[in-house]
């Protein structure tokens, strides 16, 4: 009797929702095409402050010409735009904003020709009623399991409530994208007064590509619901069979509930690859569940206020079952912790009565040692400052580890987290603090100095700057001892290195590397030396951190000294220097970085190492050695130079001037400057990166 009357409730719940499905099922389409009918009926106030919203656009436009204007006044420094370009720009973008809705409706119409084109497709198999699903599913079903048992009546209900409640979804997505794309019409002139402006002309730039990528979703919308008709329609007709013997009512199923998720995530997908689309989705049907999980945990007798979060007594934010676990995909599984400790912001949960008693009910968690999970931090930290609230406290301190897994298990305080930006310090073993600020890459612009890259739990990327007496500790690479058996070490560290090179730590911030050639030179961490005025390269290791690979040394023959070795030397400089052709008679070598080279009319060239000296100032020449290393060559004159004598260190007087002798020598016009190694950083500096132009949107 029991399980009769209960066969008869699912028949009638599924008799109800696939009628309901029958009503709504092409509504939509028809009623919400390219046009702005269904906008101007349903709301007819947007039609008619429209002229409302034109005289505050030119308002704006005045405003802002008017004030770039004024700019011009202070030249140079202003970096003002041109007057009379600007006055042009404005002249043009006023007539726009008086043209703002013919040419929003000339956009429409180029909209309505694939969007009619795709309601023009014919398909026979979409002539079906949705009741005929709950046939085909029950039929399927007895093979699985004896229709007769609640099981499966219960798997019945659960499938076509399933489908329902998607197809719903999907359609409120419809609804959603066509406001937006309405919005978009009647604001228009706001767009438009933003374009005059070289500064505000990003504004009117990503307002025309929201459009586009509206009028996307737009025609989007009718391949999405027109592919699940025939999908469904097939289904009623084939039985979830396939033409290659395979298939079944299951794998159907799954294919179209897939297919409903992914068409009411195809906005953001959109956004994933850089089209500015508006994040729709209410969320409406998840709150209510959750509405009614908070009310059904009240009312139950012997629960206690934490088991409405923690399903079934699983800690809050865990890894435990209930319902926060089951939903967590759409509705963050401490959601309620989240509000009740964010001030200001978009709440997460269920708004009214039930939001209000479930943001009580959190507060009580988070005064009782709850912490937020990477989810509902990603919640507050990846929106924009003016919408997003913020986290401090202890709550902040011991939850930060969640979202940003490096920082986990480290002492931490102070720690603030907003939209685009988290603060924190850290306390080392010597008891010493470090600033740390981390950045959203998508928010802000890459720091002018040092800084690292990370990576949240949520897959975003931050900028992290620290500061303090253990900063280093953030920046530096692991330890090398210039072994070849690190190779697997360099690599990670440091990709796209060449292959077999060797690296050596040599101080704090220094490495020197040694390449396959067996050429050696310094790199200088980019977070402990300012950028050198030295010939060098840039590399980055996998964390971000910017290294100063210094330009390899260069390297002489080994000349011998005496008398008798002239000739030898001389052998050894041309086949060193084969570019220079003067006869050279001997050489004298000043240090790995500078030698000279006599003549036979007594004059002489200095050469000095290009990678430890600047360019000389007047007349020289560059040579390349048998390695491709560049030298600056400067050439001097034949000169005698008097000298002092010298007996036991003192000087030597004929009378009463001192005695001298006469020695050749060259005198050389200049003397090139050499570089200076890298000036270290103080690490209390810490630069705060500009804000991108779009604010993350």
């Amino acid at each position: 009797m029991l399980d009769w009357i209960f066969e008869g409730i699912v028949s009638w719940v599924s008799r109800v929702v696939t009628q309901l499905m029958d009503a709504i099922s092409g509504l939509f389409l028809e009623a919400l095409g390219t046009d702005m009918t269904a906008m101007e009926e349903y709301f007819p106030f947007v039609s008619q402050a429209f002229t409302i919203m034109q005289y505050t656009a030119w308002t704006i436009l005045f405003l802002v010409t008017v004030w770039q204007l004024f700019r011009a006044f202070g030249g140079p420094l202003t970096e003002a735009e041109n007057p009379l370009s600007l006055i042009l720009r404005s002249a043009l973008f006023a007539l726009l904003i008086w043209f703002a809705r013919p040419i929003f409706m000339f956009v429409l119409d180029i909209a309505r020709a694939p969007y009619t084109a795709l309601m023009d497709v014919t398909m026979g198999n979409e002539s079906f009623t949705f009741a005929g699903i709950e046939a085909v599913l029950r039929s399927g079903l007895i093979s699985f399991v004896s229709f007769s048992t609640v099981v499966g009546s219960i798997l019945l209900i659960i499938l076509i409530i399933a489908l329902g409640w998607n197809y719903f979804k999907l359609l409120l997505e419809v609804v959603e994208r066509y406001v937006v794309v309405g919005v978009l019409c009647y604001t228009s002139p706001l767009a438009y007064s933003m374009g005059a402006s070289k500064e505000t002309s990003q504004v009117f730039k990503s307002w025309c590509r929201m459009v586009g990528s509206q009028l996307l979703l737009l025609v989007m919308n009718v391949w999405f619901l027109r592919a699940f008709n025939s999908s469904v329609g097939r289904f009623v007709g084939m039985g979830g069979g396939l033409s290659n013997g395979h298939g079944s009512i299951f794998l159907w199923l799954f294919c179209a509930l897939a297919f409903l998720k992914v068409a009411q995530r195809f906005d953001s997908y959109l956004g994933s690859i850089g089209l500015n689309v508006a994040q729709t989705g209410t969320g409406l049907g998840m709150e209510l569940l959750m509405a009614s999980r908070v009310l059904v945990g009240l009312g139950s007798g012997g629960r206690s206020a934490g088991s409405v979060f923690r399903g079934g007594g699983s800690p809050v934010g865990g890894a435990g079952g209930g319902f926060a676990a089951k939903f967590s995909d759409r509705f963050k599984g401490n959601s309620y912790v989240r509000d009740a400790v964010v001030k200001g912001g978009t709440r997460m949960g269920a708004g009214g009565p039930a939001g209000l008693v479930g943001r009580f009910f959190g507060g009580i968690a988070a005064k009782n040692g709850a912490s937020l999970n990477g989810n509902s931090i990603a919640s507050v930290a990846n929106r924009t400052p003016g919408c997003s609230g913020g986290i401090a406290g202890d709550i902040a301190d011991r939850s930060i580890g969640n979202y940003m897994p490096h920082l986990k298990g480290k002492s931490l305080h102070d720690t603030q987290i907003s939209g685009g930006t988290i603060s924190t310090k850290i306390t080392g073993a010597d008891g010493q603090d470090t600033s740390v600020n981390l950045y959203n890459a998508a928010q802000y612009e890459k720091p002018a100095g040092a800084c690292s890259i990370v990576t949240a739990s949520d897959g975003s990327t931050w900028y992290q700057v620290a500061s303090g007496n253990g900063a280093g500790a953030f920046y530096d690479a692991p330890g090398f001892n210039g072994t070849a058996d690190e190779g697997t070490l360099v690599s990670s560290t440091f990709p796209g290195l060449e292959s077999g090179t060797v690296l050596r730590t040599a101080g704090d911030g220094v490495i020197e590397a040694t390449s396959p050639t067996s050429v050696s030179t310094l790199w200088y961490n980019s977070a402990y030396f300012d950028e050198p005025d030295a010939p060098h390269t840039t590399i980055s290791s996998a964390d971000g951190v910017e290294w100063y690979a210094m330009q390899p040394h260069g390297s002489m023959p080994a000349f011998e000294s005496g008398d008798d070795t002239n000739e030898y030397n001389s052998a050894q400089f041309h086949n060193f220097m084969p570019g220079f052709e003067t006869p050279v008679t001997s050489v004298s070598n000043f240090g790995n970085e500078h030698f000279e080279v006599r003549h036979a009319d007594g004059s002489g060239t200095a050469f000095y190492d290009s990678a430890q000296y600047s360019a000389p100032r007047g007349d020289y020449h560059t040579y390349e050695d048998v390695s491709g290393h560049q030298w600056y060559a400067v050439s001097g004159t034949a000169a005698v130079e008097r000298r002092p004598v010298y007996e036991d260190g003192n000087p030597v007087y004929e009378g009463s001037s001192v005695k001298t002798y006469s020695v050749e020598t060259v005198r050389y016009p200049m003397t090139p400057t050499r570089y200076e190694s890298p000036a270290r950083k103080d690490f209390t500096e810490q630069s705060t990166p500009r804000r991108r132009p779009d604010g993350g949107k």
